[in-house]
């Protein structure tokens, strides 16, 4: 029986614990991967230290803009869709075809805008008419973090400048 109890306070110790720790990384929100979206918060920075930043970043990764807004309270860009390779996880699942595109999007704090970048990924799969959202793989994540991390580096050093 006490073997029982000694189980049991094991078990509700562990699941605090585990709850204490989701809990934390949830309230971080800096980084999500779920549905069809990669999503980092970049902080706070100025239209003019985007704009700056993502100029550099585009030319630099050959990247093309199709949609770029604002207004008093936000800003929005948005990138073409990029075709790539179907990865061995996906055509496994009857995947035919995959694209990923990046957008910001800025909500207006005081004088600075707060930033988010989200990575989106769509799938053709075999059976399923047109482009749908699709989970996006560890490895696109991979091959897009350094657009990522460019970027960042660009406003941040835009900001100090």
């Amino acid at each position: 029986m006490s073997r029982c109890r000694e189980v049991w306070r094991m078990l509700v110790a562990g699941g605090v614990l585990l709850s204490v720790l989701t809990v934390g990384c949830a309230s971080g929100g800096v980084s999500s991967q779920s549905a069809n979206h990669w999503r980092e918060d970049m902080g706070r920075m100025s239209s003019a230290t985007l704009n700056a930043g993502l100029d550099k970043i585009v030319r630099k990764y050959a990247l093309q803009i199709a949609r770029r807004t604002s207004s008093s309270h936000e800003i929005y860009y948005e990138t073409t869709w990029t075709e790539r390779e179907v990865l061995a996880q996906e055509q496994m699942r009857g995947v035919t075809h995959a694209r990923n595109r990046i957008v910001l999007r800025g909500r207006r704090l005081m004088n600075v805008y707060r930033v988010t970048w989200d990575l989106e990924n769509e799938t053709v799969t075999a059976g399923v008419e047109g482009w749908h959202p699709d989970p996006v793989p560890d490895e696109v994540v991979e091959e897009f973090r350094p657009i990522y991390s460019d970027l960042l580096l660009e406003v941040r050093t835009g900001v100090i400048r």
